[in-house]
């Protein structure tokens, strides 16, 4: 488990994608995940995007540190999240670690981030770029059509 302010360090260190090549977004039913790593600490990051389903319209993204710890978690296209608190945060929403909770909280993604959650594509670019990944690659699309 980590502090807030040690999840709060690793979200703020400049990151690079280990791959440089084009991104190829994945289809419906797949996923991928980009590794990535901070140039201070060396400290090694995960990123998933999840499209294990047959909805065309949800995405999931994650930015995971030591594979086992969520820092960042965007839902596209769900059901709402119930905070611990008793509010609930409609999709999309954002969640972000918080010490003693790790991702249970969510906050609505326009008071994070300034994306299009109807563009997949540039809502991975957008959480890369929130990432502070100084290497973001081009991205590859064969997103279907609806």
């Amino acid at each position: 488990m980590l502090t807030d302010l040690e999840a709060r360090r690793l979200l703020d260190a400049v990151k690079a994608l280990d791959s440089t090549k084009p991104i190829a977004f994945p289809s419906i039913q797949s996923y991928i995940t980009l590794e990535a790593s901070s140039s201070q600490a060396n400290d090694k990051f995960q990123i998933d995007i999840n499209r294990k389903t047959l909805n065309v319209k949800k995405c999931t993204y994650q930015t995971r540190y030591k594979k086992s710890v969520n820092l960042l978690r965007i839902d596209i296209e769900g059901p709402p999240h119930p905070n611990p608190d008793g509010t609930e945060i409609p999709c999309p929403h954002i969640h972000i670690y918080r010490d003693g909770y790790d991702d249970k909280w969510a906050y609505p993604l326009s008071s994070e981030i300034i994306t299009n959650p109807k563009d997949l594509i540039q809502v991975l670019i957008d959480f890369l770029e929130y990432n502070n990944i100084n290497n973001v690659p081009s991205v590859i699309s064969q997103i279907e059509v609806n």
